[in-house]
């Protein structure tokens, strides 16, 4: 393992069964804490419900932690019972003796942190708001826009003017399509919904009742509709994101204030990792971590 791990009383590794299994394990002590990745020994922390966090992989999972909000989505994904453990975000957690604390992140619905407080460890997960997290010496956390070209503010006047001119939105079902609904809500406009994107809003007190129509990221070219998101490669699209971007990701690096970074969830670019350089932050990436081959 990397040596300045050592500093930290906890073990970051990457688990190989043939290919890489998803992101990072947390080793403290004689128990391991796998992040977002397919089931293994040990416990599952489930930091939020979207696909690429591996939730799913894990309703099953009697060693599962999920806050329950992740779990009601990850079971109406699936059809199943969430069969893990769960929790109220804020609350405190007590797993074979690690004491963790978990925070708000207000990424999607359910969106948790883990803090492994007798360790000064922070696992965020995607981000989209930081000011609850707490300052940490060893901070594991996400790059999706970890890029100098990616600054943006979210065109929320913008989707609402659209909405009231009967446009279309496309936005993953799963999280962005239910905060665009709640603003909608919120703004007197409503929404209309159907599908699963209708079953998770419903299960969180959102009933679209006419208004402004929301459908998947994969139906809404066949409307000619906008794409919320904040990727430059949707041509049509208004900027909504569930993600900070490179500002807020190094603003959430200097209110956290750790000795040094893992980006588990995506890769820095260049650009970014040049900048975190000149303010005297210590990062790695999951090609910095060596593995346990099982």
């Amino acid at each position: 393992m990397i040596d300045f791990l050592d500093n930290f009383g906890v073990l970051v590794f990457r688990r190989k069964r043939g290919n890489f299994l998803p992101h990072v394990t947390i080793r403290v002590g004689d128990t391991d804490f796998h992040v977002d990745s397919y089931p293994g020994k040990g416990f599952n922390i489930i930091t939020h419900a979207h696909s690429d966090h591996y939730g799913l992989r894990n309703v099953l999972n009697f060693k599962a932690v999920a806050s329950e909000e992740t779990a009601k989505i990850l079971s109406i994904i699936s059809g199943r019972k969430f069969r893990g453990i769960t929790f109220n975000v804020g609350d405190r957690l007590n797993l074979n003796g690690v004491k963790i604390k978990t925070y708000d992140t207000s990424h999607i619905i359910g969106s948790a942190a883990f803090y492994f407080k007798d360790f000064d460890v922070l696992v965020t997960g995607d981000v989209k708001n930081y000011e609850e997290l707490p300052k940490c010496s060893l901070l594991i956390t996400e790059a999706t826009y970890a890029n100098t070209n990616y600054c943006f503010e979210d065109e929320i006047d913008v989707f609402l003017d659209k909405a009231e001119e009967g446009e279309v939105f496309g936005a993953y079902p799963v999280g962005k399509a239910q905060r665009a609904a709640k603003i909608l809500e919120e703004n007197g406009i409503g929404f209309e919904a159907d599908g699963l994107i209708a079953k998770i809003a419903e299960a969180f007190g959102l009933k679209g009742k006419g208004g402004a129509k929301i459908v998947s990221t994969k139906e809404v070219r066949k409307y000619d509709g906008y794409y919320l998101s904040a990727q430059k490669f949707y041509r049509k699209r208004i900027t909504l994101s569930d993600h900070l971007d490179c500002r807020g990701l190094i603003e959430m690096i200097e209110h956290c204030d750790p000795e040094h970074v893992i980006f588990y969830h995506g890769k820095p670019a260049k650009n970014f990792e040049k900048e975190l350089r000149s303010r005297g932050y210590k990062f790695s990436t999951l090609d910095d971590l060596e593995y346990l081959y099982l």
